[in-house]
């Protein structure tokens, strides 16, 4: 997503409080992101992060061309980066990757005015990503999010999406309630070309949630995004436990950043987290790591 002004009347910051939570969930660690690279060369609005071979893959959000990038994650100088362009896509707002034992899928679907009815998500298979010689064709298909209507409110409403990760088979699609700071669960068939889809359970985030991924080995759930208003300086983020294929909240703890910015994607490492910043009046656009503590508070 673009970044969220500053300089913007402090009344309308005001305005996008959101009511009082329940915070006994919340750890008093403060996570310290470790920098890596800075990514704003190629990637000043990166919004997702895929990880395959040591190869990290983001992308660039609504606005831009539909362009993959990947860059070694062990090169520490980042100076080779490959740009794969889809043939068959269009970049309406992609915001999120799926990572996927057969493919990389792109998210396209987010919705800042509110008024999108149709979201995509295009797959390419690691293989041809690998034989593409910069130019590959994407398998597509299109979601609806069934229980919500469409409308023009943007940056006013509980229909926007930038966070998708896969959970046994499923893409999971958590939304971006600019209204209330909840967010909701829905879960996608990736075998299924068109379809509508309502959502499972909703989550008191507190926030604005920009990024989601699995981890299948720990069966945990990490999900990053920031406050609006004022608390647009304070991102966090939230580790939850699935079970039987539900995400069991009611066990998730929340940690606060103490790196401020829009921190957009998310991706589980070797037991601990890789990061990426936007562009942003509070900090440039960074890959960063975060390690989680041993004994989860």
């Amino acid at each position: 997503m673009r970044w969220i002004s500053l300089a913007l009347p402090l009344l309308i910051l005001i305005g996008c409080s959101s009511s009082p939570v329940n915070r006994a969930q919340w750890s008093e660690l403060r996570l310290m992101p470790t920098s890596i690279r800075s990514l704003g060369e190629n990637l000043p609005e990166g919004s997702g992060l895929a990880l395959h071979n040591q190869t990290l893959w983001s992308i660039n959000d609504g606005g831009n061309d539909p362009i993959l990038y990947g860059f070694d994650l062990t090169d520490d100088s980042a100076t080779k980066v490959e740009k794969v362009t889809l043939r068959n896509a269009a970049n309406l707002d992609w915001e999120s990757l799926i990572t996927t034992s057969e493919a990389l899928v792109i998210a396209d679907c987010g919705n800042n005015r509110g008024d999108r009815i149709w979201f995509q998500f295009h797959s390419i298979s690691w293989d041809q990503l690998v034989e593409s010689q910069g130019l590959v064709d994407a398998n597509t298909i299109n979601v609806k999010l069934a229980d919500v209507t469409p409308a023009v409110e943007r940056q006013d409403h509980n229909r926007d999406c930038e966070a998708v990760t896969e959970v046994d088979g499923n893409y999971w699609l958590f939304t971006k309630n600019w209204r209330d700071h909840k967010s909701r669960l829905y879960i996608v068939d990736p075998n299924s070309d068109q379809q509508s889809v309502s959502s499972h359970q909703s989550f008191d985030v507190a926030g604005l949630i920009t990024g989601a991924d699995y981890d299948a080995k720990s069966r945990r759930l990490a999900l990053i995004g920031y406050g609006s208003g004022f608390a647009v300086t304070q991102p966090f983020i939230w580790i939850v436990p699935v079970y039987q294929g539900q995400a069991q909240f009611d066990q998730a703890v929340r940690y606060s950043l103490a790196k401020m910015g829009q921190w957009e994607a998310i991706h589980w490492y070797q037991g601990h987290l890789l990061i990426s910043r936007e562009t942003s009046p509070l900090g440039g656009a960074l890959l960063a790591e975060v390690k989680l503590p041993t004994q989860m508070h």
